[in-house]
């Protein structure tokens, strides 16, 4: 995975991420510990392009298949995590899946465990603690169905 500390309190990750969107309600996880809420991904592993990271991770954290994907969004995340700065670059998709997918409001876990994973509705975002905080003004449903411009977000945490 591309993931290297700069030195002893600094840490760069390059991210790709994933929207799944079914019912007015987007796929979020969060660690069984935390607070915060994240679109599913992981990390870019070496000779890997991030299309590719994205059907990995979903295939590794549900067992689900990609019928498109597109991307949507880039961002440059820089925020402090339990003593250490992240400099984190994360490419976005908008992802549909072939199978038909259950969307019920009970969490549940993805296959790897170490995940709970929820299906938030996109006019409760302001109700829980998602991050980065651009994805709370950026989920225009229509918009990222019908919408093919890449938009650049910058995140920076004080």
């Amino acid at each position: 995975m591309i993931s290297f500390k700069a030195n002893e309190t600094q840490t760069f990750n390059l991210r790709a991420a994933y929207l799944i969107m079914q019912e007015d309600r987007m796929l979020f996880q969060r660690f069984r510990e935390d607070e915060y809420w994240f679109l599913p991904g992981g990390r870019v592993e070496m000779m890997e392009d991030s299309p590719a990271t994205i059907r990995r991770e979903i295939d590794e954290e549900y067992g689900w298949k990609v019928k498109d994907q597109r991307l949507v969004w880039v961002g440059e995340n820089l925020f402090h995590l339990q003593g250490t700065a992240y400099h984190e670059i994360g490419f976005y998709y908008f992802v549909q899946i072939e199978d038909e997918l259950d969307v019920t409001a009970e969490d549940f876990s993805c296959r790897e465990g170490i995940s709970i994973s929820r299906w938030i509705p996109i006019k409760q975002f302001d109700q829980y603690s998602i991050v980065p905080p651009f994805l709370k003004q950026a989920t225009d449903l229509d918009q990222l169905k019908h919408n093919y411009e890449i938009k650049h977000f910058i995140n920076r945490e004080e």
